[in-house]
C-alpha cells in the first residue's frame, strides 16, 4: 500500500531539525510494515536517504493520529537531547487551534483536571480520562495536567453551536486538550473518541498545532503554521459567523492572541476548572 495522496509541507530544516506540517488522520509511526499512511513513510519518499535507519528520525514530541499541525523531529541525537530537556522543564511553548462545541460563557479559562487512563476502555483504545468525583474509582494513575483556553470566536457549524479557541497545554499529557475540553462540556468539533462515538458528521477532528517555539541555546525555533479551517471548503460551507473577539487567521494576528494566553489571567476574566 503506498502512501494517501496527501502532501507533507515542511516548514523548517536545519543539520538538527526537520519540522513539517501534519496532516489530520495520518500516523506519525507505525510498527506495522504494510502500513504507510505515517510521516515518517511519506518523507522517507520525498527524502530517501531518510528511509533507512542509519538516517532515523527523532520524534522529540508528537501529536495524534486526528490531529494537524506543526511536529518537529531531530535528525540526530544530541539535537534529540537537547530538545527533550526543553519538554522535560516545561520550557516550550506550544499553541492549539481548535473548533468545540457549543457557545463559551466565559473569555478564558485554566482547566486543571489531573488526567489518566480510562479503565472502562480497553487496554487497546489509549483513552483517557479527566479524574472528577464521579470518575475517581476509573481513573487509573492520574497525573496533574493543565490547559489554558482563550476565546477567539463564536459562530454555527451546521446549524449547531461551535466557538473557535486557542488551546495552550501547560503539562504535556496524552490526549490532554482533547480530554480537557470534554471535561468542561465543550468537546472538539468532530471528536469521535471524546464524544463518545458521537461527531461523526465533521470529515475531521477540528485540532491543529498552529505554533510551537522551543528557546533552544543555539537555535531559537518559532515555527508556526497558516490558520487550517477557514482555508478548507468543507468547513467554510458549513459555517456560519457569530462573533468574533480577535482576529487570529494571520500569522501576526495569531502571534498577538498568543500574547494574550501568555499573561497571567486576570481574576474577574479567567474561569477555572478542577
Amino acid at each position: 500500500m503506498k502512501p494517501r495522496n496527501m502532501a507533507i509541507e515542511k516548514l523548517y530544516q536545519s543539520v538538527n531539525f526537520l519540522i513539517v506540517n501534519k496532516p489530520y488522520d495520518m500516523y506519525i509511526n507505525s510498527d506495522d510494515e504494510n502500513e504507510k499512511n505515517t510521516v515518517v513513510c511519506h518523507i522517507a519518499e520525498q527524502d530517501s536517504h531518510r528511509s533507512n535507519s542509519a538516517q532515523p528520525l527523532h520524534f522529540v514530541h508528537r501529536l495524534d493520529y486526528s490531529t494537524s499541525g506543526v511536529l518537529c523531529m531531530a535528525l540526530n541525537k544530541s539535537a534529540a537531547a537537547a530538545a527533550g530537556r526543553l519538554f522535560e522543564k516545561r520550557l516550550t511553548n506550544k499553541y492549539y487551534l481548535a473548533i468545540v462545541r457549543g457557545h463559551l460563557s466565559f473569555k478564558m479559562c485554566d482547566i486543571k483536571y489531573p488526567l489518566g487512563s480510562d479503565r472502562t476502555s480497553p487496554d487497546t483504545s489509549h483513552k483517557m480520562l479527566a479524574l472528577t468525583e464521579a470518575t475517581r474509582t476509573s481513573c487509573g494513575s492520574p497525573r496533574s495536567a493543565e490547559t489554558r483556553l482563550l476565546v477567539l470566536e463564536s459562530g454555527y457549524y451546521e446549524d449547531n453551536p461551535v466557538t473557535v479557541v486557542v488551546l495552550k497545554p501547560l503539562t504535556g499529557r496524552r490526549h490532554q486538550l482533547r480530554v480537557h475540553c470534554s471535561v468542561i462540556g465543550h468537546t472538539i468539533l468532530g471528536d469521535y473518541t471524546y464524544s463518545n462515538r458521537q461527531d461523526t458528521s465533521p470529515h475531521r477532528m477540528f485540532l491543529h498545532a498552529t505554533r510551537l517555539v522551543l528557546p533552544l541555546p543555539n537555535e531559537l525555533l518559532d515555527i508556526q503554521t497558516i490558520e487550517p479551517f477557514f482555508s478548507d471548503n468543507q468547513f467554510t460551507s458549513k459555517w456560519t459567523p457569530l462573533s468574533k473577539k480577535y482576529n487570529y487567521c494571520e500569522k501576526q494576528d495569531f502571534i498577538k492572541v498568543c500574547d494574550v494566553i501568555d499573561k497571567t489571567c486576570e481574576i474577574n476574566e479567567c474561569k477555572v476548572f478542577g
